[in-house]
């Protein structure tokens, strides 16, 4: 048993070994495109919130956890005009949200929204039928490695594009790049207008005026996240976005944020059934092994539950209890007894006590017992126990005087133990 146990030990520690040296060896960075605004990975927006947060110094800057209803206010006039902004791959609003973010804007304030999948209910309220009976259908996709980004408005067109790459675990690889077909710009006085294109041609950035307010609606989330805010032609790209904000409180969105495959499959109409499909696909354990991190941590987890089922198999028996020394109790009473006949006196006694006290020894030691001392008694104790015969003879003897006799000196008792004394001196 002891080296089944060695065994294990060494194969867990290789384990352990095994995912120190993958953790030691591998990018410390998750390059998972999140958006998350704690993230200070390549693909979170931790420098994009903090950018808002400081837009506008003496203004408000929240974060939303919540439910619109429960935290976006209806804040409108000129005095108190706000913005929203939502940067991520996929975007989830319930009814109740959709429609108090178009209240939201429609009071005055503006809304910028970045990402590669807008909600259907939100655009069917924007776009609806807008151009030649066609209907809003998402956005279209270009599979490059490159795309180069500007503007249409001559204020803000720069005379380089800004260039942008998508990397995973610093390599470049292609990417889908999404943007809005032609067709959905008609020149409607309340449709699309596009002020954002990349690589000469390809919309980006679209401006819908809504009541009072404008929204903002940009296919390419990636733009904003930590990666390339690091570059400085980057960050001049982003200020240009950001400068259709007005002055007010800016509402920063955490709650709606929903993956890119799981917005798809929220806005997937089509009646044959495949959105089913989609939001199965979308499952838990999918989202754990999407993460390098839980990924570990899943396996780990199989191994320590694969482990212990493996130790519980083995069988397993039940703890002996452990059991008291017996003692002899009556042996105790009469060490009490001789020693209270002792103190009266009473030789006689003592003597008849230290006799039962004899003869409990020589029953539990060599069991030889019986009512009287007789001859085949002294017999089986003088083979047993390997004491001279005058001995035990001697002790029988004095015995019967004393329990015959009605006055018991301490002299005789004396002679009594010591006779004793000689018998467990020599007995085997």
């Amino acid at each position: 048993m002891k080296g089944n146990r060695t065994i294990w030990l060494i194969v867990i520690g290789l384990l352990l070994l095994l995912v120190l040296a993958y953790f030691l060896s591998s990018d410390l960075h998750d390059w998972s495109v999140s958006y998350r605004g704690n993230s200070k990975d390549p693909y979170g927006t931790f420098l994009m919130s903090e950018l808002l947060s400081d837009y506008y110094p003496d203004e408000e800057y929240e974060v939303l956890t919540d439910s619109f209803t429960m935290s976006l206010p209806l804040s409108g006039g000129d005095s108190a005009r706000a913005n929203y902004v939502f940067v991520g791959g996929g975007m989830y609003l319930r009814p109740s949200d959709t429609q108090r973010l178009l209240d939201f804007v429609a009071n005055g304030n503006q809304a910028v929204i970045a990402t590669n999948v807008l909600p259907f209910d939100l655009m069917f309220e924007l776009y609806f039928e807008e151009c030649d009976s066609i209907w809003w259908d998402g956005f279209s996709s270009k599979y490059d490695t490159l795309i180069r980004a500007n503007f249409e408005h001559p204020g803000l067109h720069a005379s380089r594009d800004y260039p942008y790459r998508f990397y995973d675990k610093g390599t470049p690889v292609p990417y889908e790049w999404k943007y809005f077909e032609d067709y959905y710009f008609c020149g409607l006085e309340e449709g699309l207008v596009p002020i954002g294109t990349f690589n000469d041609g390809l919309i980006n950035f679209a401006q819908r005026p809504y009541g009072r307010g404008n929204f903002y609606l940009h296919s390419t989330p990636l733009v904003f996240t930590n990666y390339h805010l690091l570059d400085e032609n980057n960050l001049e790209y982003v200020d240009k976005v950001f400068s259709h904000l007005q002055e007010g409180p800016i509402y920063w969105d955490e709650y709606s944020r929903v993956s890119e495959r799981m917005g798809q499959a929220i806005n997937d109409r089509n009646p044959s059934g495949s959105r089913n499909r989609l939001l199965s696909a979308e499952s838990p354990l999918q989202f754990i092994l999407s993460k390098p991190a839980l990924t570990w941590a899943w396996y780990l987890l199989l191994a320590g539950i694969l482990l212990y089922m493996l130790f519980l198999s083995r069988r397993r028996q039940r703890i002996i209890p452990v059991l008291r020394k017996n003692t002899n109790t009556s042996l105790e009473f009469l060490t009490t007894i001789g020693h209270l006949y002792f103190l009266q006196n009473n030789h006689k006694q003592l003597a008849i006590q230290k006799m039962q006290y004899f003869r409990n020894f020589v029953r539990e030691k060599y069991n030889v017992q019986g009512l009287e001392l007789d001859e085949e008694f002294k017999q089986k104790l003088k083979q047993r126990s390997e004491v001279k015969a005058t001995i035990i003879d001697k002790i029988v003897l004095m015995y019967n005087n004393i329990k015959n006799a009605s006055i018991v000196t301490e002299n005789t008792l004396i002679d009594f133990h010591k006779a004793m004394e000689q018998f467990y001196r020599h007995c085997k």
